[in-house]
């Protein structure tokens, strides 16, 4: 029995349904995993062993029934999200724990069928959008090892793009589910806060924390989703009107109008060629008859600048603020000196900044509506390893420029692949809409822009 082509879901319940043998796949990923080290050799902060990994797919096999969702499918979670039997470490070794129990959206996944084949590396304490911030070495791009591969959540997109997994599960707070699946030609989704619980997992700024899913395509990564809700029980994490409906690929409403930043409002960091890809993908969507409009986007910058040179940098520091303090030699010195920020926020500041927010938020509403969708570059400059380490702060700041505002003002997002750069590097935008409007996105991705049509992640023989 050949092993799938693909790791998207459909293939590798094919592959099952054809007789195809777990141990098989699994032993297959595990020596792609070995074999990838000497270029991607940081993806992993922990790995299971491939003899407890056959110990679970016996439990899976003598349990049964393989009808299970996702019976016998890998996946990796970034460290900074709960697994039993793993430590957490959020890319701090200092930190590290031992949890008693899976982190919600991981028990939800594993009592599906899916097995986690470890824990993948992240911007220390989640705290950057561009995978260099880690005591285990820099994370890369699954396409060229000279540049970045984004993060916060660098590994989880790697190890999705390397096909060592068929989906992750990330966070992001301020774009760590986004950017890295841009850089590295996989779908991000960016559920509404809100949807997906974050108990277990390590809070970043826990106000617009959520977990995100990184996949092959875009039917898996709301598959995905669907499955990681839990709404059935307390959870102060969830709101109180979330649906299982949230995510779907069902038929759904038909798109009104694309919304996009004014000409005079791009801003690209003196990165041209990532500026005519999108302006060119504009234009593409502007002629198959879609109507294209354009908006101020300085309350979008303003908004997310509130995230980490505003007062919400208090609520990062309310929950690992302490720890850092007290382990000032355990702690990069980038994240301390970030999270140092908050010691100059008082109460009225985070008051004015909420009532900001609420004003920001009016102003985003009255520009889209249900059947309509705001597209954005997901990341507008293009670095390598050695510019980040250079300027490791203001580029970091330059990467989240169409990020950083998603959940602060309480949108729903998906990035997905659109092209690529002359030099072989991956190109994508990102589709934000109202909350809870994340199947709308998905369909649209789907079925206008064709993203499940393609081939994503680096192709591998």
């Amino acid at each position: 029995m050949s092993l799938p082509s693909s790791l998207v879901l459909e293939s590798i319940r094919l592959y099952y349904q054809k007789g195809g043998s777990p141990f098989e796949l699994f032993d297959h990923l595990y020596r792609r995993i070995s074999l990838d080290q000497q270029e991607h050799g940081n993806v992993w902060i922990s790995l299971r062993k491939q003899s407890d990994i056959h110990s679970v797919l016996e439990r899976l096999i003598k349990s049964g029934p393989t009808d299970l969702p996702l019976w016998g499918i890998p996946f990796s979670v970034k460290d900074n999200i709960d697994v039993l039997d793993l430590p957490t470490t959020a890319a701090c070794p200092a930190f590290s724990y031992l949890p008693e129990q899976s982190a919600t959206v991981v028990s939800k996944l594993e009592q599906a069928g899916a097995v986690c084949l470890g824990k993948t590396n992240l911007d220390q304490f989640a705290t950057g959008l561009n995978g260099t911030r880690s005591p285990y070495g820099p994370c890369t791009s699954a396409f060229n090892s000279d540049f970045i591969s984004g993060g916060s959540s660098s590994g989880s997109a790697v190890s999705v793009s390397l096909h060592q997994v068929c989906f992750s599960i990330g966070t992001d707070t301020g774009g760590s589910g986004r950017i890295p699946a841009s850089l590295n030609n996989v779908v991000g989704l960016k559920p509404t806060c809100g949807t997906l619980s974050t108990e277990g997992l390590v809070p970043c700024c826990p106000s617009v924390d959520c977990p995100s899913v990184f996949a092959l395509s875009v039917a898996d990564a709301i598959e995905v989703a669907s499955i990681a809700l839990d709404s059935e029980r307390p959870d102060a994490s969830l709101r109180s009107d979330v649906q299982r409906s949230t995510f779907s690929l069902a038929p759904d409403d038909s798109v009104a109008s694309i919304l996009a930043p004014s000409d005079d409002d791009l801003e690209f960091f003196g990165n041209d060629e990532g500026k005519s890809l999108y302006l060119n993908f504009l234009c593409q969507l502007d002629q198959s008859g879609l109507e294209l409009k354009r908006f101020d986007f300085a309350p979008f910058h303003e908004a997310g600048n509130l995230l980490f040179d505003g007062p919400f940098i208090a609520d990062r520091f309310s929950s690992i603020g302490e720890f850092v303090q007290s382990n000032q030699s355990s702690v990069l010195a980038t994240t301390s000196t970030i999270l140092s920020k908050a010691t100059t926020v008082s109460g009225s500041d985070v008051f004015k900044a909420l009532d900001r927010i609420k004003r920001l938020k009016s102003y985003v509403q009255s520009l889209v509506g249900p059947d309509s969708l705001f597209i954005f570059p997901t990341l507008a400059p293009l670095y390598t390893l050695s510019q980040l380490l250079e300027n490791p702060v203001d580029l970091n700041s330059n990467i989240g420029h169409y990020s950083y505002f998603a959940n602060i003002l309480d949108m729903s997002a998906l990035s997905v692949p659109i092209g690529f750069y002359s030099n072989g590097m991956p190109f994508g935008v990102t589709l934000m809409g109202l909350p809870f409007r994340d199947s709308f996105l998905a369909q649209f991705a789907v079925s206008v822009l064709g993203v499940d049509n393609l081939s994503l992640g680096l192709s591998r023989s």
